[in-house]
C-alpha cells in the first residue's frame, strides 16, 4: 500500500513538469510547419477525371521574393497536372527544367503566368520545378511566420490514354 501511495505521489508531483515540457514544445512544432498540407487544400485540382494525388507534392512557408526548387521524377506513359498556389492571390512564377541538361521545358511566364499546366510525358525524366513568389526581400522568420505565407505545389498523375490500334 505504501508503494502505491508513493508511486501516485511521484506521478502527481512529476506530471505537471512533464505536461509543462510538452506544452512548451508544441508551439515550436506548430510554427515549424504552419503550412502542412496547404497544397491539398488550396491548389487547383485537375478538372479531368482519373487524376490521383502524387506524393511529390509539397507545401512550405515562403517569403515574398523567395525561390525554391524541388526535384521531381516524371514517368513515361503518364499524364501530369501541376499547379501552384499561395495564400495571397498573386501570380506565382514556376518553371520546369530538365535536371541533366538544364533545358527549360516549361515556364509559366511565357504562358500568361497561369498557375497550372497539364502535360503528357513520353519518357521518364528527372526535372526541377522552380517556384518563385514575386516581390519582397526573401527573408522570413521561420519560427513566428512573420511576413511569410504558405505556398503549395500540387502534382497529380494518371496513366496516359492509349492511342492508335
Amino acid at each position: 500500500m505504501k508503494k502505491l501511495i508513493s508511486t501516485l505521489l511521484v506521478l502527481m508531483l512529476g506530471l505537471p513538469s512533464i505536461i509543462a515540457l510538452a506544452q512548451h514544445a508544441i508551439p515550436k512544432v506548430a510554427a515549424a510547419s504552419p503550412c502542412l498540407d496547404f497544397h491539398r487544400k488550396s491548389c487547383l485540382r485537375s478538372p479531368d477525371e482519373g487524376f490521383s494525388y502524387n506524393g511529390q507534392s509539397r507545401s512550405g512557408l515562403f517569403a515574398k521574393g523567395q525561390t525554391s526548387t524541388i526535384k521531381v521524377v516524371l514517368y513515361k506513359g503518364m499524364d501530369y497536372h501541376i499547379s501552384v498556389c499561395c495564400e495571397e492571390k498573386t501570380p506565382i512564377n514556376f518553371s520546369i527544367k530538365d535536371e541533366k541538361t538544364g533545358e527549360v521545358l516549361y515556364d509559366n511566364a511565357s504562358d500568361n503566368n497561369t498557375n497550372e499546366i497539364q502535360l503528357t510525358n513520353e519518357n521518364t525524366r528527372h526535372v526541377n520545378i522552380v517556384v518563385t513568389i514575386p516581390g519582397g526581400d526573401s527573408k522570413v522568420d521561420k519560427v513566428k511566420g512573420t511576413d511569410g505565407m504558405c505556398a503549395g505545389l500540387l502534382i497529380e498523375h494518371k496513366r496516359s490514354d492509349k492511342t492508335g490500334f
